[in-house]
């Protein structure tokens, strides 16, 4: 079993890689000391630096190397693990919106359920598969926003960790941290000066009440919490007390060195790297008064200049106001936090160059020689996420299902097909009489995007859906409807087949179209129809049997084509 152990002081972590499946007591050892397995990388990481964490990596591995892989390159890395779970969701949600696209295309969304045919209960099954899929399909497409989001995090992570400001405040906190194990240390090393003599009973209980609140282990192996309670009721000794004390802590104080250490070998590398970067703008030009800095809240959202009034150790003390002409108050910026940093003769040029105007604030100024940014370029649509926000909306309003009684929707073949046949040209003015969920009207636009096309339909809330679809919609019933309706050079139809209406309603379609117009409808195949258009039509087309099987009836059809 060969062990290998890493350390990088950009992330401050522990990283242990071994060739093959950790024995089980190991395994126990390494997740007990707080290393988690990072499965996509193959290796066991601590999510900081310890003493203890490295002693088990040292005894594993032998030594403890240094990471050979960046911060940077890791963060690219997992990007590219974010971007690939991004696609394969995307792919997920591509074939889930296929799904619901194939379902739907026989039930397009407002398809009516077919009251009193066999119909009705598929539709009602089929509008449940419709908002299932298209659940799934905004679900997989939301996971795979996620992802990309994740992504990139990573990237912007890893820029973030390089910034100057960053590093400084990251060396802060660094510095904070080693002198309070300086403190302890201290603290410690006192102790263990006054336990190395000969202490009484009463200065032990002293320095016991005053900063050694540890505990102590009695004869009887019990732990007394206090050493201070202990010696006071007797139940141990200062000789015993003393031992205890001189056995535990020259390992405490040699605990606290380590950090010490580990913190003196961090501090060095984030100031090399500090320094490397040209360090901030404070290190750069030197804040002075009478100068001038750019700041997070500088006037004009950051692109004015507040004038420096004082320079303190750590930071310099500006003018600000609440609000535009309000009261006047002074605010204090680390040096961290300047963006960028004038000198006081360099504002002095530009002043008597004519180069400052004062801010609205009338507390600092602007350069009216700094050209501003010019916009960045619109961000190109994305057709998936705008597909995938229609099918979220279309989710919201739900999946909407019509009672609409012998309404027997037009096959999309059978719609291509009387399109074709009405040879609809340009500047056409185009009738569907009997729109219905508008199969037909699709079949048209498809074919003619360009078309003036008018549609009606006596179902209030199909005529509804018909309304983004066609310049006009009639919600009425056809054969009520007179010659307001006007000329049309095409009639394309389906029309309701119960007791012939099919009949009545081509009658009345035909009066309204103008000379030299064509009518393309279905009807039923019955000695009726061929009686009554059998002779005035130009074609008499039979259709297959069971064309609208589909559709919930197998009525015998045919296509007629009467010219006018």
């Amino acid at each position: 079993m060969h062990y290998r152990a890493t350390y990088s002081p950009e992330d401050n972590k522990l990283r242990l890689y071994a060739d093959a499946r950790l024995p089980r007591d190991v395994y126990d050892r390494v997740r007990a000391a707080g290393f988690v397995w990072a499965a996509k990388q193959e290796l066991f990481v601590a999510p900081m630096w310890t003493p203890e964490r490295e002693d088990l990596a040292t005894e594993l591995a032998g030594e403890v190397g240094d990471e050979d892989t960046s911060l940077a390159e890791r963060q690219e890395e997992r990007a590219e693990r974010f971007g690939e779970y991004r696609e394969k969701r995307a792919g997920d949600a591509e074939r889930a919106h296929a799904a619901v696209a194939a379902v739907a295309d026989a039930i397009p969304p407002g398809q009516p359920i077919l009251v009193g045919h066999h119909s009705e209960r598929r539709a009602r099954k089929d509008a449940e598969k419709i908002e299932s899929g298209m659940r799934k399909a905004v679900r997989m497409w939301q996971t795979a926003e996620y992802w990309k989001d994740r992504a990139a995090g990573a990237i912007r992570h890893a820029r973030y960790k390089k910034l100057p400001s960053v590093r400084v405040r990251r060396v802060k906190g660094l510095e904070a941290e080693r002198r309070k194990h300086e403190r302890d240390r201290a603290e410690l090393e006192r102790l263990l000066r006054f336990w190395s003599g000969t202490p009484t009973r009463e200065e032990a209980l002293r320095v016991c009440n005053s900063f050694d609140r540890g505990g102590v282990v009695l004869s009887t192996g019990e732990t007394y919490w206090s050493a201070w309670g202990a010696l006071s009721v007797g139940t141990t000794t200062v000789e015993e007390l003393r031992a205890q004390r001189l056995a535990r802590l020259p390992g405490i104080i040699a605990h606290h060195g380590r950090w010490i250490a580990h913190l003196d070998n961090r501090l060095a590398y984030e100031r090399a790297m500090l320094a490397e970067s040209g360090g901030t703008a404070a290190d750069r030009a030197k804040p002075e008064k009478g100068g001038a800095c750019r700041y997070w809240c500088s006037p004009g959202h950051g692109r004015g200049w507040s004038v420096i009034h004082k320079v303190n150790r750590v930071s310099v003390t500006v003018l600000d106001t609440w609000g535009h002409g309000g009261r006047t108050f002074t605010r204090t910026i680390p040096f961290d936090q300047l963006r960028e940093v004038m000198s006081a003769a360099e504002v002095q040029a530009k002043r008597e160059a004519g180069l400052l105007a004062p801010s609205t604030n009338g507390l600092g100024f602007y350069l009216l020689d700094t050209p501003q940014p010019a916009p960045g370029p619109k961000p190109e649509p994305d057709a998936r996420a705008e597909k995938f926000a229609a099918v979220a909306e279309a989710l919201r309003k739900g999946v909407q299902v019509v009672s609409a009684p012998s309404l027997f929707p037009t096959p999309p073949e059978v719609a291509t097909r009387l399109v074709s046949l009405a040879d609809i040209r340009p500047g056409h003015r185009v009738l569907e009489p009997s729109a219905g969920t508008g199969s037909l009207v699709r079949a048209i636009r498809e074919s003619h995007p360009e078309a003036d096309v008018t549609a009606v339909e006596v179902n209030t809330r199909l005529a509804a859906a018909l309304s983004g679809m066609v310049r006009r919609v009639e919600c009425a019933d056809f054969l009520t409807i007179g010659e307001n309706l006007g000329e049309y050079d095409r009639v394309v139809m389906n029309p309701p087949f119960e007791r012939g209406a099919d009949l009545d309603h081509i009658k009345h379609a035909f009066a309204l179209l103008a000379p030299g117009g064509r009518l393309v409808a279905v009807c039923a195949n019955g000695p009726r129809q061929r009686e009554e258009l059998g002779e005035v039509c130009t074609t008499w087309i039979d259709l297959p049997a069971g064309s609208f099987r589909e559709q919930g009836t197998n009525v015998n059809t045919a296509v007629v084509v009467l010219d006018n």
